[in-house]
């Protein structure tokens, strides 16, 4: 049998289908009984594969994590996103495109959020991954906020924090305090996000009026109590 025929397209198919089993097994056996506490014996019965199959297709504990945070880190809501707030001229809106962006990649992986959030206490090889995350995606966030500077919107003596406020308002903590722990909708959450951040980094004659009565949230939304 040559190579060629050995390295089907057929067979890389069935590599790849057991890699995201695998993945997926142990994103589920993280989020329920916790990184530390899985064992990659379990993730292997998970998937319905031998424990040599998990190392030889996807590696061991650390690997799959990187696996699972990179499904976060690299979704394309975020490339989508920044290219919005680059052709975005109203200031206003580059604030609103970063409250709905930011809500639909955490949305769409809150489960692997939660994961390695919660095992970056307890690992060193998680924490150093935490680590790399935070700073990639206050990255991203850094380069939304710098768009406020590019259309001189921000109060100057805001200019300088803009992207700590970014990454306050729109970082995993916000959403995680709202969505999980007081039990806010993802809607609420974003258009009361959004506000915030309108309300503290533009100037006045930067938020149009007809802008901001548009997207602000309710009375009921500013003053809910966790239910």
């Amino acid at each position: 049998m040559s190579r060629a025929s050995y390295h089907s397209p057929r067979r890389q198919q069935a590599a790849a289908a057991t890699r995201e089993a695998i993945i997926e097994a142990a994103q589920e056996l993280f989020a329920t009984q916790g990184y530390a506490r899985t064992t990659v014996a379990q993730i292997a019965e998970a998937a319905q594969v031998a424990a040599n199959t998990v190392y030889t297709s996807a590696g061991g504990k650390p690997q799959l994590l990187a696996a699972i945070t990179e499904r976060g880190a690299g979704d394309p809501g975020v490339a989508e996103t920044l290219t919005a707030a680059a052709r975005a001229t109203d200031p206003a809106e580059v604030i609103r495109l970063t409250a709905a962006g930011t809500r639909r990649v955490n949305q769409r992986h809150a489960q692997a959020v939660a994961i390695l959030l919660d095992s970056g206490q307890a690992d060193p090889a998680a924490a150093e991954m935490l680590r790399v995350t935070v700073r990639r995606y206050r990255d991203a966030l850094a380069a939304l906020a710098r768009r406020l500077e590019d259309l001189d919107a921000a109060e100057p003596s805001d200019r300088n924090k803009a992207a700590d406020v970014f990454w306050y308002l729109f970082g995993w903590t916000s959403w995680r305090t709202l969505i999980t722990d007081l039990q806010w909708s993802w809607d609420e959450a974003e258009q009361w996000l959004a506000q915030r951040g309108i309300d503290a980094l533009l100037q006045r004659d930067c938020a149009r009026p007809e802008s901001r009565a548009d997207h602000a949230p309710s009375a009921d939304i500013r003053q809910q109590e966790p239910r």
